[in-house]
């Protein structure tokens, strides 16, 4: 467009036109002036628009306008600027009383009343009350006093506003005449004669001239007379620029019907989407979906079919669909439903005469729509007229089919999961741990006891209806265990644990299983199963008990033997050379040792006690026995003190003697070699007794240690020596503890002795 706008314009109606707007048969070089300040005086030959709120009666000698426009109605400025470009430049003003210039007074004063007219066609709210308001401007401002508006519906026009002759509502086939000409080539029409023109068909064999102008796509306007040459071309620029407003509005119109009926559409599905979420049976909800399509949709001839094995078989169909109109379809055939199914797309067929692949189950059937329902089932809908579905109508389908997808999905995971739950439940009774089906309660989380079995009640000493309704974890948790398992089943997730949970007799011990109904995300129901396992696990107590005195038994054994026979041995051997009676003594006293040893070892093994009844002895005369038992002639005993104990004396000689051993094999120096002296005394402090040595000692960091069993501090010991002293001394329920004699040497300090 060749245009000028002055410099008060806000003139942004991005108005575009190409070389093929307007009249081709008209002069297009000539510009356009767009003028917003009706005050303002613009001095051009062009023809002008005002563009501006200002009504024309109040704008200053209006007459030097072409046409008024209402500002932000950029769809009838454009109208405008075209009908001025095809019009051409503005005619020179003759000579004051000229025919010329009335004429042209008379074309901008019609043109004005032309401008104020077409303001009652923004109002309408129907195309029939538009095209019926434009026929009357048409009568009123034009003088056409006899014409019609044509509808195009299917392949014929309808009169659908009419000020003349013709009946509404009458209706010719869409390529009658001038009227279809019109119409098919989108080109306006000036007949003078139209006993001239070839094509004319007039309704009216009286008919000379006629003005014929297109409606956009809504059909043709048309004005006639019995007069040759009636219409003027003032005339036919003012009936088009009339029918342009016309067409515009018409548009907008349509265009907002069609939202509206869209969103109508829309809320509608909604609704008839929110009752299926509702349905609990496959068969309803089909059922229903076809009724919505039927209602909602306007699809009168649909039909759903399930997919069964390699087929799919109709349950659901519309009332439009005749007995003989769906049938049973195979996945392997190839037919439009079956590669629906297969490739979980929806498939417009616009003429199922022209698709290979559509064999439809009537012959009337023209074009289809097909909507995968997921992988259950497939949606199809029918028309007798060829491309009857739009993409409006296939993203609506999917639209509801996607509802019926989720919620056919529901209904089946549903009746699985009945199915499931009444498995369990005819189950549940003949469990013979104890059972409890419980349910997560959403609002706080908690596991409520739904159902326990006979088991349950007998192990927790609860009846059922005490039960049901209950925390889980009130009626079994011990008081103070706050990260019980199962408020673990909140999670949905299956899990087994070592538990310790509350009986009539006091808590025991289960092995907890957690069975949700759905495993993975949340389950608000399921199962949990408590196997007693308290027997079990004291019998485990009591072997692990039995063979840690068994290890115990072992390691005295192999220790505290090889002492007095190693004396016995020696003894023996110098017995032989000398003959001594000394010697044989000796070794008379080592076997005695070893046999009264070897009947508390045999007493421990079959009692399981350490020490017999304790009683008060000397601890200098135990001390004294307890050196003999020691192979070490360099060494030095030191009582300087001695006191009365309450021990069982045999487990306290046992005691000294493994720490006598202890300090004489392990305190040899460089200097000395095992020159050792032990000394053995009474507590001053505390009711007790020490035993130390002046040999190296033992480092602070290992004074722990060394009461493990298997650690040694040196020498040739097989690390059980302080262990057993410990494992006597706690016997006793006495406390031991290691430190630094006044030498720096070993000192061993036994408490509560008394």
């Amino acid at each position: 467009m060749t245009g000028e706008a002055v410099p008060d314009v806000d003139f942004g109606a991005g108005i575009e036109l190409s070389a093929s707007d307007g009249y081709p048969d008209r002069r297009r070089d000539c510009g356009v002036v767009v003028v917003t300040d009706p005050a303002r005086v613009v001095e051009t030959t062009a023809p002008t628009v005002c563009y501006t709120d200002f009504d024309p009666e109040d704008v200053p000698d209006p007459g030097r306008f072409d046409a008024f426009v209402p500002r932000g109605e950029t769809a009838m400025l454009e109208t405008q600027v075209r009908w001025l470009l095809a019009r051409g430049p503005r005619r020179e003003p003759s000579a004051a009383g000229t025919e010329s210039s009335v004429s042209t007074i008379d074309e901008r004063s019609r043109l004005q009343r032309l401008y104020e007219g077409t303001t009652a066609l923004v109002a309408a709210e129907t195309t029939s009350e538009l095209f019926a308001r434009t026929l009357d401007i048409a009568d009123e401002i034009l003088d056409f006093d006899n014409s019609t508006i044509c509808v195009h519906e299917g392949d014929r026009f309808r009169v659908c506003a009419n000020v003349g002759t013709l009946e509404l509502d009458h209706t010719v086939p869409d390529d009658t005449g001038i009227l279809g000409e019109t119409y098919w080539s989108g080109e306006s029409v000036l007949v003078d004669d139209v006993r001239e023109h070839p094509a004319a068909a007039p309704n009216d064999p009286d008919h000379r001239s006629v003005v014929s102008i297109p409606i956009g796509e809504f059909g043709v306007f048309q004005a006639f007379s019995t007069t040759v040459g009636s219409f003027d071309l003032t005339d036919f620029h003012l009936a088009e620029l009339l029918v342009s407003y016309a067409a515009e509005t018409a548009a907008r119109i349509e265009s907002e019907e069609t939202v509206r009926r869209g969103r109508e559409r829309v809320e509608a599905l909604h609704g008839g989407a929110v009752e299926l979420a509702a349905v609990t049976d496959l068969e309803e909800l089909f059922e229903r979906a076809v009724a919505v399509a039927e209602d909602v949709l306007a699809f009168d001839i649909c039909n759903i079919g399930v997919v069964d094995g390699d087929d799919i078989t109709p349950v659901a169909a519309s009332s439009g669909v005749a007995e003989d109109g769906v049938q049973k379809l195979s996945l392997d055939d190839g037919s439009i439903a079956a590669k629906t199914h297969l490739t979980g797309e929806t498939h417009v067929v616009t003429d199922m005469a022209e698709d290979e692949d559509a064999e439809p189950a009537k012959s009337t059937y023209r074009s289809g729509l097909s909507v995968p329902i997921g992988d259950v089932a497939v949606f199809q809908a029918a028309s007798s007229l060829p491309d009857a579905f739009d993409e409006t109508d296939a993203e609506l389908a999917e639209l509801l089919m996607a509802h019926v997808a989720v919620t056919a999905d529901r209904i089946r995971a549903e009746d699985g999961l009945r199915e499931e739950r009444d498995r369990s439940t005819a189950l549940f009774e003949q469990v013979s741990d104890a059972a409890v089906a419980y349910e997560i309660d959403g609002a706080s989380g908690t596991v409520r006891v739904r159902e326990v079995n006979r088991t349950f009640e007998e192990t927790f000493g609860v009846e059922a209806s005490e039960a049901v309704g209950r925390d889980l974890t009130e009626l079994v948790v011990p008081d103070g265990v706050t990260d019980a398992a199962e408020l673990r089943v909140v999670d949905g997730e299956s899990h087994r644990s070592e538990v310790r949970r509350c009986g009539p007799d006091g808590e025991r011990d289960f092995i907890l299983n957690v069975v949700p109904f759905a495993s993975g995300g949340r389950a608000d129901e399921g199962f949990a199963l408590y196997t007693d396992i308290t027997e079990r696990k004291r019998r485990e107590a009591e072997l692990e008990r039995q063979n840690e005195r068994l290890a115990e038994f072992t390691n005295i054994v192999s220790h505290d033997l090889r002492n007095p026979l190693s004396v016995a041995r020696g003894h023996l051997e110098l017995a032989r050379e000398t003959e001594s009676e000394e010697s044989f003594e000796a070794v008379r006293e080592a076997l005695v040792r070893m046999e009264t040893l070897i009947d508390d070892l045999l007493s421990l093994a079959r009692q399981g006690a350490v020490v017999g009844d304790p009683e008060p002895v000397d601890l200098g005369e135990v001390a004294c026995r307890a050196w003999q038992t020691v192979d070490a002639p360099d060494a030095t005993l030191s009582v300087p003190a001695t006191a009365t104990v309450v021990a069982d004396g045999d487990r306290l000689d046992e005691l000294l003697g493994n720490l006598f051993r202890n300090a004489v094999e392990h305190g040899a120096t460089r200097e000395r070699e095992s020159a050792v002296t032990v000394t053995v005394g009474p507590l001053a402090s505390a009711d007790g007794f020490y035993v130390e040595d002046d040999g190296p000692g033992i480092a602070p960091d290992r004074r722990d240690a060394v009461f493990e069993p298997g650690e040694t501090t040196g020498g040739d010991g097989i690390g059980y020596g302080l262990p057993i002293v410990r494992r006597i001394a706690e016997a006793h329920d006495w406390s031991v503890t290691l430190c630094e004699s006044a030498t720096g040497g070993a000192r061993f300090e036994f408490t509560g002795t008394e």
